[in-house]
C-alpha cells in the first residue's frame, strides 16, 4: 500500500450517498402517524439503531412493518447524484474508501452494484456487522493498519460525529442529509460542506 493509499475515507450510505431519507421516514411513520420529521432527525443525534430501539423498548415507537422490503423497494427507483458518482471514482483511484452505515449490508451492496460503484469500495459494514459504528470503525483501521489522523468519516448526523470522534477519526459534515449545519457542528467536525461538488477538494484539504 503507498502512502496516497493509506488513507482512508468512510462513507455513511443514508442521506450521504443517497437520498432514502423521505422514504424512510415514510415508512416509520406508517406506523406511527404522530411521528414527526424533527424527531426522526433526533434519532440521528446518537447512535441511530440504539436510539430507535430505546424508543421502541420505551414504547414511544413502534417498529415498521416490512422496513428492509419496502426499504429495497424504493432505493431501486433512485439514483447517486452525478457529481457525488465523479468524486466516488476519484477518490477511489487515490485513496482506500468503505462505508459504514446503518442500513443492511446487502442493501447497500445491491444499490452500488447497480450504480456501477461497488468495485470502488472496499467495505460496507452495515447494521448486520454491528449496531455500533465505533466498532466498525475501529475494525477497519486495524484491518488496514492505518491511523485515526488518517481517516475522514464523511457523514450528515451529529451521531456519527460523535462516534467517529470516539475513535479519534476526523469528521467531515454534509448539509444534504439528516441534520443541518447547526447541529453538525455541535460535534466539532473538521469541516462542513452544503454542495456535493465540493466533497472531493474539502477531502483532499483535510489530508
Amino acid at each position: 500500500m503507498n502512502e496516497q493509499n493509506k488513507k482512508l475515507v468512510i462513507f455513511d450510505f443514508d442521506g450521504v450517498l443517497v437520498n432514502t431519507l423521505p422514504f424512510s421516514y415514510v415508512i416509520h411513520k406508517e406506523k406511527n402517524p404522530n411521528f414527526t420529521w424533527e424527531e426522526f432527525q433526533d434519532f440521528s443525534n446518537g447512535n441511530f439503531i440504539d436510539s430507535v430501539n430505546s424508543a421502541l423498548n420505551n414504547k414511544t415507537h413502534n417498529i415498521p412493518i416490512n422496513f428492509s422490503e419496502k426499504y429495497k423497494e424504493e432505493i431501486e427507483k433512485i439514483n447517486i447524484k452525478e457529481n457525488l458518482y465523479e468524486s466516488i471514482v476519484s477518490l477511489g483511484k487515490q485513496y482506500k474508501i468503505t462505508i459504514v452505515s446503518s442500513t443492511p449490508s446487502s442493501l447497500i451492496d445491491s444499490f452500488l452494484i447497480k450504480e456501477n460503484l461497488r468495485n470502488y469500495f472496499s467495505d460496507i459494514l452495515g447494521s448486520d456487522i454491528n449496531r455500533s459504528k465505533i466498532i466498525k470503525i475501529n475494525s477497519l483501521l486495524k484491518k488496514y493498519n492505518i491511523l485515526p489522523k488518517d481517516t475522514v468519516f464523511i457523514t450528515d448526523s451529529l451521531g456519527d460525529i460523535l462516534e467517529g470522534n470516539e475513535c479519534g477519526v476526523k469528521s467531515i459534515g454534509v448539509t444534504w442529509g439528516i441534520h443541518g449545519k447547526e447541529n453538525l457542528e455541535k460535534g466539532h467536525p473538521v469541516a462542513i460542506i452544503d454542495n456535493p461538488k465540493d466533497l472531493l477538494d474539502v477531502i483532499r484539504n483535510v489530508f
